[in-house]
């Protein structure tokens, strides 16, 4: 009963989200849900049966998840208003690391005005370089986002997307002017971490020959843009590019990293140092609503492993994906990475245990868990991938399964290649000739895989409840499946490809 009023509660939270998000609820709508809420309960009072119980935690959950969409900034501030589409010069502070692209770098401010403050994206020049805290003055156009339309047909809200972090304004074709550093322990501590950031990039570029050096950086601290248009485009196209952002895979390949190091420690003190490493690895590595969720999910692992307490997958995830909910309930709509990461998470716990049991013809435990994660992964996240992208890869299988087993050894050496090339850059091109050869390998795959005849193929755009119908079907295909996966089982493929 517990555990049914835990998940009618959490889906009703997420389904309060998701329709406050995109439809109007006033305060006398919430209110009447709330008396319908007491209804159900006085009814459960009267009947004791646990579905009415059920249904009040269920509604009650969705006035919550509603009131905290309400709660969430919805629009630019009204000072901002009569100056868009105008020239303007501003002073604002940088709150986000740079996303630095091919010509371009992206930056999240926080601008102010006759005593209000907004965030706004300012799109500048890759020079002068921009850091993280700086006070600055950005001079520009200020404009609203617009939606635009991707090679496939869809159209991308970029304005939803942007919404969901408070953005609801652009500076087009910005100039960037520093006038001080950051201040603050924060604001040190963050700084701090992004400049052993890139000092480590660094290295790895003494280290390593591009695309390796920014595959490098990718699958260490996550992050695709060094990658180029071309290469990115493969890494699509071959259903790679998962392996460099970072997810549950590459921050449990960290933490198991940690663990073994300080295996002479207790079980507690050596999680203890693998929770905070994790820790600083997401923040280094842009706290992203996927690292985030793969740092929590991981955390959650490490605790179960240092109580010996029974790990609950599917609990801890929907635990985890409610308090990024609590943080930020934009998510839930308008983020497809972590759309993606959720459903790929919960495909892997629930679904690849089943698959897993029948590849018994797979004789080697390592290939049959693989194959088992990729298969499932792929699965979970297909009906939603097609409808954000019309993309469909027929390569996806087998250049995960080639390209897997790669990463742990890449990463290794490629973090040797880079502590070397700090260190000892004249010797940084011999160390790291090893590193190169794995993630040439991985490039080859990819590349190979993409540019294969019908590697990928566009599907015509379809309505949200096909979507919807398909999760609904698979739901119910695995509800009848007699195999229950276990929890270390479940632990196992999210380490996988999570």
């Amino acid at each position: 009963m517990r555990d049914s009023l835990l998940v009618a509660g959490l889906l009703g939270f997420a389904s309060g989200i998701l329709c406050r998000s995109f439809f109007f609820f006033s305060l006398p709508l919430l209110l009447f849900m709330l008396v319908i809420a007491s209804i159900f309960c006085l009814t459960w009072f009267l009947k004791q049966r646990v579905l009415y119980l059920v249904c009040a935690v269920f509604v009650i959950g969705s006035v919550l998840g509603a009131g905290r969409v309400m709660l969430a900034p919805a629009s630019l501030s009204p000072e901002f208003l009569p100056i868009i589409g105008s020239e303007i010069e501003l002073q604002g502070t940088v709150i986000a690391e740079p996303d630095i692209r091919e010509t371009t770098q992206r930056i999240r401010l926080e601008v102010t005005k006759d005593g209000s403050s907004a965030r706004v994206l300012a799109v500048a020049p890759l020079y002068p370089e921009i850091s993280y805290g700086a006070h600055v003055i950005v001079r520009g156009k200020l404009v609203h986002p617009e939606p635009f339309e991707t090679d496939t047909g869809r159209t991308f809200r970029y304005d939803q997307f942007l919404a969901k972090d408070a953005v609801f304004a652009m500076v087009e074709s910005a100039s960037l002017e520093t006038t001080a550093d950051g201040d603050g322990l924060g604001t040190a501590l963050m700084g701090a971490l992004l400049s052993a950031k890139q000092v480590f990039q660094e290295g790895l570029s003494r280290a390593l020959p591009e695309p390796g050096a920014s595959l490098a950086s990718g699958l260490i601290t996550g992050g695709k843009q060094g990658l180029g248009t071309d290469l990115l485009d493969a890494f699509i196209v071959a259903g790679l590019v998962h392996i460099v952002v970072l997810s549950g895979y590459n921050v449990m390949i960290v933490a198991e990293g940690v663990l073994r190091a300080f295996s002479f420690l207790s079980r507690r003190a050596s999680a203890v140092l693998a929770g905070v490493v994790i820790a600083l690895f997401v923040l280094a590595a842009g706290a992203g609503a996927a690292s985030i969720r793969a740092g929590l999910m991981a955390g959650l692992g490490l605790v179960a492993r240092a109580t010996g307490r029974t790990y609950a997958v599917v609990r801890a995830l929907l635990v985890v994906a409610t308090v990024m909910l609590l943080m930020n309930p934009l998510l839930l709509a308008f983020d497809p990475g972590f759309q993606l990461s959720f459903v790929a998470t919960l495909g892997l716990i629930l679904l690849a245990p089943i698959i897993e049991l029948r590849l018994s013809a797979i004789r080697s435990a390592f290939w049959r868990d693989l194959v088992a994660a990729t298969l499932a992964a792929q699965i979970a996240v297909l009906p939603l991938l097609l409808y954000q992208t019309g993309l469909f890869s027929l390569v996806s299988l087998p250049a995960n399964l080639l390209v897997l087993p790669l990463v742990p050894l890449a990463m290794l050496l490629s973090a040797v290649a880079g502590v070397v090339g700090i260190i000892l850059p004249g010797i940084a091109t011999f160390t790291g000739l090893p590193a190169y050869l794995a993630l040439s390998v991985i490039v080859f795959v990819a590349e190979i895989s993409s540019g294969l005849s019908l590697a990928a193929v566009s599907v015509p755009q379809f309505p949200f409840f096909v979507t919807v119908l398909c999760y609904i079907g698979l739901g119910f295909l695995i509800a009848k499946m007699p195999v229950k996966p276990q929890a270390s089982q479940a632990f196992k493929h999210e380490s996988l490809l999570g």
